[in-house]
């Protein structure tokens, strides 16, 4: 398999990488996964008056996935909460230049944000 230069950058040294500590104020967790694919991720999210301000992950997956949930990742710090439920599949796949067949693991990386986002929700209710 071919890999981009940007998802060979982002495997060797994906941002967003690990986890937030347990019980750490704001954080919501969210995972999905699919076997069939070879894909698990989770991630950790802390919210802090409506803005993201950290986001890591740990996936096992294929370096496609690993860099595409990095990117994911960085480039969520800073937004707005509700950017954990509109993400651009289309981008990422653009930006790290993902073969079609991969586009099936960035679906489980978006419902593991998408649970993050339900946690959210619930965490305030």
């Amino acid at each position: 398999m071919d890999y981009s230069s940007e998802v060979l950058r982002r495997f060797d040294l994906p941002p967003g990488a690990g986890e937030l500590p347990d019980g750490t104020r704001g954080v919501v967790r969210g995972e999905a996964e699919d076997r069939s694919l070879g894909i698990w991720v989770r991630f950790d999210v802390r919210v802090q008056e409506g803005l993201i301000r950290a986001v890591r992950f740990r996936l096992f997956g294929c370096p496609h996935a690993i860099a595409a949930a990095g990117l994911i990742a960085e480039g969520l710090e800073g937004q707005p909460a509700r950017s954990l439920s509109c993400l651009d599949l289309r981008k990422v796949a653009s930006d790290l230049d993902l073969p079609a067949e991969k586009y099936g693991k960035l679906l489980r990386i978006e419902d593991a944000l998408l649970a993050c986002w339900r946690a959210l929700g619930a965490a305030r209710d």
